[in-house]
This record gives C-alpha cells, sequence and structure tokens, in this order.
C-alpha cells in the first residue's frame, strides 16, 4: 500500500466513489492483515529470531570452546557443566530478545482496516491533478530501482517510484527498460482517510528525463511516493545525491 494523507493533497478535491473504486477500497480491506495475522506474524518472526539467536551463540560458543582447547587444554564439549549452565541461561534469555524485537515490529506495521473501513462507510475518494512541467531520475545502488521527482507548474516537486524498474533490477535486468515514462499531466485516485492510492493514471506529452543520477541515501531517507515531497526542486542534488555529483551538477547548470 502506499500512505498518503488527503490533507497533503491540495491539488485534489473529493467526490463520491464509482462502483469499482468503492469495490477496490473493499478488496484492499478485505486483503489487509487482521490482528489475528498481525499476532501470527509476530509469533512467526520471534520463533525465527529465538532459533537464529540460538544457534547463533551455540556455534559462538563451540568455536570458542575449540580455542580453550587449543591454548589452554580446556574442554568445553556439547556435554560439559559449562555448555549446560550456558545453554540453561540462553535459551529463556534469547527467547525474551525474541519476543520483545517482534512485539517492537508488530507495533510498527501500518493497521489500515480503521481508515479502510471509514473509507468504505464515506463512499468517497480524492481525486488529484498534477500538471509537470520537468522531470529528474535518481537511481537507487541495491537493485538499480527509479525514482522520478517532477517539477509542478507550481514549483512543487512531486515523487513516484518505478516499481517495474526495481523489479528487472532484482531479475537481472536492466532497470533502464522499464516503460514507466513521465507525462505532462497526472490523476491520481486515493482513498481519503486511509491515503491508500487507487489509480494513477498519466497523459500529455512525454519529459525528458535525462542520465540517473545515483542516489546516496538511505530508503529511510527517501520521499514518500505517490506525494509532493518536501525538497525544493534545486535541493535535489544536494539532499539526495553524492557530494561529487552535486557538485558536477551545479558546475553543469
Amino acid at each position: 500500500m502506499k500512505e498518503v494523507s488527503a490533507s497533503d493533497a491540495p491539488h485534489g478535491h473529493q467526490r463520491p466513489a464509482t462502483p469499482e473504486e468503492q469495490a477496490a477500497i473493499g478488496k484492499l480491506f478485505s486483503s489487509a492483515p487482521t490482528a489475528a495475522a498481525r499476532l501470527k506474524q509476530g509469533t512467526e518472526n520471534a520463533f525465527v529470531l529465538w532459533a537464529t539467536s540460538l544457534l547463533t551463540l551455540v556455534v559462538v560458543w563451540l568455536l570458542l570452546g575449540w580455542l580453550a582447547s587449543k591454548v589452554w587444554d580446556v574442554h568445553l564439549g556439547l556435554r560439559s557443566t559449562a555448555t549446560l549452565w550456558v545453554m540453561a541461561l540462553a535459551t529463556p534469555a534469547c527467547a525474551v530478545l525474541a519476543v520483545r524485537s517482534s512485539v517492537k515490529w508488530v507495533r510498527t506495521l501500518p493497521d489500515y482496516r480503521p481508515l479502510l473501513r471509514q473509507d468504505l462507510a464515506d463512499a468517497l475518494v480524492s481525486e488529484e491533478r498534477y500538471v509537470f512541467t520537468e522531470a529528474r531520475r535518481f537511481q537507487e545502488p541495491e537493485h538499480g530501482g527509479l525514482m522520478y521527482f517532477l517539477r509542478t507548474n507550481e514549483d512543487e516537486v512531486f515523487t513516484v517510484y518505478d516499481y517495474e524498474s526495481q523489479t528487472l533490477g532484482i531479475d537481472d535486468q536492466d532497470p533502464l527498460q522499464s516503460a514507466y515514462r513521465p507525462q505532462t499531466q497526472l490523476v491520481v485516485i486515493r482513498a481519503p482517510n486511509s491515503g491508500v492510492v487507487l489509480s494513477s493514471q498519466g497523459s500529455g506529452a512525454p519529459l525528458e528525463v535525462g542520465a540517473p543520477v545515483d542516489l546516496a541515501v538511505g530508503p529511510e531517507k527517501w520521499p514518500q511516493p505517490e506525494k509532493l515531497c518536501d525538497i525544493p526542486w534545486s535541493q535535489l542534488d544536494v539532499r539526495l545525491a553524492s557530494s561529487t555529483e552535486a557538485s558536477a551538477k551545479r558546475n553543469d547548470g
């Protein structure tokens, strides 16, 4: 799901949802994880973390035992008293850490169901219209996925993730072969309470994008997709590219 607050959509207006749009919201609501599903995810995650951490501890302890036998002639095998004590203490300790980590992880998972339920009850959508004059694209280093920044005629910056380019990179194909091309106009339909994007349709003339610039920041600093971002157009290179590329871009300008 792509989360965008309707309050951040000055280019839009609300209107009654069509039957197709209402059905799309209903499908998203039905497929969203319930409390029971989230609990199951957390339980499975805790078990995997517990098993992995315990196995890692065993491997490290065996390596220390091997080193101790070589250096000090001290034997710490799997049946030694010291090993049994370590395992007796480590097993519940690793379990507690795994549970705490999983609880924290589950709490970070967004719960869209209450907002989607409200969207269904309201039977409204937000229709946003944008006009763009320029486009830039950046490329993330891990898979080569492309991120587009579109300059509106009001000098704002709209962010679009090209998910096809990332899939191509994951499949060891050329991300630049993605079919996506930014155009001068865009209509975005989203559910106003949850902010979930139902459709995004471009039209008009294609925009020139130039060669992609390498992203130099981690995903936690990426602007959210399908949304106006808070980075001014003139600051895109400074905020997102390496200092070398940003300097070269300024020189080119």
